[in-house]
């Protein structure tokens, strides 16, 4: 599946580009999914905030327990002084995680594709793992 620069790519910089990797139609369902995940997010359930500069906010009981659930988690600034979101909730979004390659059939669907296994396979990985999605 890999060209012989793709594999060398990989191993010099640690990811690869794949262009055309995955259909047009395919992300079009992930981005369609994506948008009914974050329309049927209440923020009163959580008005946590993902940030990868304070550690005690990405450590919180919220973010610790996306483990095994999709959660949603906000902007840094999503908020006003006011505690109201400052632009529509899908604007405020920084990013839905972490077990929706497990718990939704399109994400799963994606990402337990045939051809990710080959890429995997392609790259000698000997045990290749799902650890999270977002």
């Amino acid at each position: 599946m890999l060209t012989p620069e793709q594999r060398d790519r990989y191993r010099r910089d640690g990811y690869i580009v794949i262009p055309n990797f995955k259909a047009p139609d395919e992300i079009a369902r992930l981005r369609a999914r994506a948008g009914e995940i974050v329309d049927a997010f209440d923020p009163a359930e959580s008005r946590a905030i993902f940030t990868t500069r304070d550690q005690a906010r990405a450590s919180d009981a919220w973010f610790l327990g996306s483990d095994n659930t999709i959660r949603c988690f906000f902007e840094e600034e999503a908020f006003g002084p006011d505690g109201q979101l400052k632009q529509a909730k899908a604007l405020s979004i920084n990013k839905i995680g972490h077990a929706m390659h497990d718990l939704d059939p399109v994400f799963k669907a994606f990402t337990h594709d045939a051809k990710l296994a080959a890429v995997a396979r392609d790259l000698g990985l000997e045990q290749p793992q799902i650890w999270q999605s977002m």
